[in-house]
């Protein structure tokens, strides 16, 4: 259900050109914030003047988005709905439970987007996740032979973090360059720094493709970045979150101090310098939000018993976010750690979390607690613990990972 134009259909809408100036590199100084303040303040413009009805978008945020769920309930007949939440879903479904909280039935809600998460939380959980998921692109080359670095990097420990840091150096000093074909000496189009980060932030979340990732970076540490341009962790097939996300999350402090106070958090995490962050993405955009701030997001108290399901290294949404949830709200829900990537577990029809979701979905009983190789399951209370070891567990079909070689 497109409901509200809040995800792809055109009665919110916006001029595709107002985009790029908000795509790329973080500003570095108050000139250059107050320059992408205006850019963004163009964007919300452009959505103002070509959305209809007049002013939907100061009405696209959740805590509508739910009334409509509930007449859509209404208009069915259903006396519960079953619901499963994937990403921003859990978002949307968690305000329906408290909205409506004698409505709900079986709630599964797969990589949670958290109500109520400090900022600074949600930018050090970002950092901290990518920067996990580069570690588990680095144990994926380790456990499969056709990995292209063997036999170029002589250390096989971190060896793709290596790789990464050289290239990331070329790039920083100007001579990471990019050609269309392999031969490399008459090229001279350089790649800045920012987008490779951006590249391959965004190429490590969703479903990563960990040998196409590989093989882009290998042919950047021989010398063609070429595949890391035109990438990024915010795209143009993005922006139609842009309007929820700036409705349901109100930005306190719009100063310049603020921002390089969250730039400044980010780096503290930031072992490899991927240097990419949803949440400073959305605060720099949503500072320009045209409208009376919206009330802030506060921590729900979800009184159900729901299924939370996250995976110990995908990039996308932090499974900290999950854990947080589970923790402080969700407090007669199970929980199910994927030890694998990818955003989002239940379209994934061989890895072990999928059979368990459905089971849940068809009968609102929680699974028994069980720790196995590719999945640990938690009852109500129980203390999760920490993040798998991306290099004790195992990688490949079974995990869930996409096999493109």
């Amino acid at each position: 259900m497109d409901i509200r134009s809040t995800w792809s259909s055109n009665n919110i809408s916006v001029d595709l050109s107002t985009i790029p100036p908000v795509i790329g590199p973080y500003p570095s100084d108050a000139e250059e914030f107050d320059a992408f303040q205006a850019a963004a303040a163009k964007v919300f413009q452009s959505f103002a003047n070509l959305s209809s009805p007049p002013g939907i978008i100061n009405h696209a945020g959740t805590r509508e988005v739910v009334q409509d769920y509930e007449r859509i309930r209404i208009a069915l007949g259903y006396e519960r709905i079953h619901f499963l939440g994937a990403s921003y879903g859990f978002y949307r479904n968690a305000q329906y439970a408290v909205t409506f909280p004698e409505r709900v039935g079986h709630f599964a809600l797969d990589a949670v987007v958290s109500h109520g998460i400090s900022i600074e939380n949600q930018v050090a959980y970002d950092l901290i996740s990518v920067n996990r998921a580069l570690l588990r692109a680095d144990a994926y080359c380790q456990d499969h032979a056709t990995c292209p670095f063997h036999g170029i990097v002589p250390d096989l420990t971190y060896l793709l973090q290596q790789a990464w840091l050289y290239i990331l150096a070329q790039a920083e000093n100007g001579t990471l360059i990019a050609c269309d074909t392999n031969a490399t000496t008459s090229c001279n189009n350089t790649v800045p720094a920012w987008e490779i980060q951006a590249t391959l932030a965004g190429a490590l979340m969703g479903q990563p493709d960990f040998p196409t990732i590989l093989e882009a970076l290998a042919a950047a540490y021989a010398g063609n970045a070429a595949l890391f341009l035109g990438g990024g962790s915010l795209t143009l097939d993005a922006t139609w979150g842009l309007v929820e996300i700036c409705n349901d999350h109100p930005v306190a402090d719009k100063s310049f101090a603020h921002y390089k106070h969250l730039i400044d958090v980010a780096s503290s995490v930031d072992t490899y310098r991927v240097n990419q962050s949803a949440g400073i993405q959305a605060q720099l955009i949503c500072a320009a939000w045209p409208y009376a701030e919206p009330a802030a997001s506060t921590p729900l108290q979800l009184t159900q018993t729901m299924l939370l399901v996250t995976a110990d290294f995908e990039a996308s949404i932090a499974t900290e976010q999950t854990t947080f949830v589970w923790e402080t709200q969700a407090h007669k829900s199970g929980l199910v750690v994927r030890h694998g990537d990818d955003h989002v577990s239940f379209n994934e029809p061989l890895v072990a979390s999928t059979n368990i979701t459905k089971r849940f979905l068809r009968t609102g009983v929680l699974p028994c607690p069980e720790d196995s190789t590719y999945v640990t399951v938690y009852g109500p209370g129980e203390k999760r613990r920490p993040v798998s070891n991306p290099y004790d567990v195992p990688t490949g079909l079974l995990a869930g990972d996409i096999d493109s070689s």
